[in-house]
């Protein structure tokens, strides 16, 4: 094929982008998975691409060889040794790549010492506990009132905060002498969902509550008399489909993407707010779980009595 030259326009051109070679997927990873074996200008390609990636859509092949200092056959070239049709089809993947949004892309930068990363950290953690809190009283006594006067407490949850949160309820729960029936499997969520008594309680989790498959669990439970609760995203599909949502709103990281999500810590004081409520609301029976508890604990694992008791 002919080289083009440097007067060239290759995304002018509809004919200058040849079929690709059927390399598909996430070009960002594939460049830098190319990386080793680029040549130096190939490197100032990629390093444009992986670092400003909308700039590299936006610039013409003219403005790409002043800013990146390299001529268009070379960016041709590289297009192809990333496995694009050319400069047109490279820039399209690339936008696709882009829907993740800038955070992942083009992130701020992040705290530089180890006590600007308490600061934030303690920070987000205050404002998630201060955004779980507003949940209304009459919504969190009607989640208590259905937990203690349920049968059986079935918490479902998928991925990552969610998956592990379910675990956190039967950690706070079983103690009080609810029987708890954690799960994280969307396929044996529904298979529950289908086999529970009515009375019983579903408690569901999700931050974003587009999880189809516990959107799918939750209807099943519904129709089959459970009372189901979601803590979850205010108006998402989830939310709707149970019979009580404690709406949670998306708290924002300030577009730092390295922090983990605080999220969880709205999410964990919900589950305390709910678990000693329904403590003190069951407060005999809960004393006797818990005197039993630490009778044993102490017994078997550790005398020292003025320790909480272990979870």
């Amino acid at each position: 094929m002919k080289e083009l030259t440097s007067e060239s326009t290759p995304e002018g051109d509809p004919e200058q982008d040849i079929p690709s070679d059927g390399a598909t997927g996430d070009i960002l990873a594939r460049i830098r998975d190319l990386e080793p074996e680029m040549s130096r200008s190939q490197h100032k390609i990629a390093q444009a691409v992986l670092g400003y990636p909308r700039l590299f859509v936006e610039k013409p092949v003219r403005d790409l060889c002043d800013w990146i200092g390299v001529s268009a056959p070379t960016i041709i070239r590289f297009c192809r040794f990333a496995g694009c049709g050319g400069l047109r089809d490279l820039k399209l993947q690339v936008m696709g790549a882009m829907r993740v949004g800038p955070r992942y892309l083009e992130p701020p930068d992040p705290p530089q010492t180890l006590e600007n990363v308490r600061e934030q950290v303690s920070m987000r953690a205050h404002g998630a506990i201060a955004e779980a809190v507003r949940i209304p009283d009459e919504k969190l006594e009607r989640a208590i009132d259905d937990i203690l006067g349920g049968g059986t407490l079935y918490a479902f949850g998928s991925g990552g905060v969610s998956s592990w949160l379910v675990e956190e309820v039967q950690n706070r729960f079983f103690r009080l002498g609810v029987r708890v029936v954690p799960c994280r499997d969307g396929v044996m969520q529904a298979m529950l969902a289908a086999s529970l008594d009515r009375g019983d309680v579903v408690l569901c989790f999700s931050l974003g509550g587009v999880n189809d498959e516990l959107v799918t669990a939750a209807r099943i439970a519904r129709n089959y008399g459970a009372r189901t609760i979601a803590m979850t995203q205010e108006g998402s599909p989830l939310a709707k489909a149970v019979d009580l949502a404690l709406g949670i709103s998306v708290l924002r990281n300030d577009g730092d993407v390295l922090g983990p999500t605080s999220m969880r810590y709205s999410y964990l004081a919900v589950i305390d707010l709910l678990a000693f409520g329904a403590a003190i609301r069951s407060r005999d029976h809960a004393m006797e779980k818990l005197r039993r508890l630490k009778q044993q604990f102490v017994s078997n694992f550790d005398e020292d009595v003025t320790r909480p008791l272990c979870d």
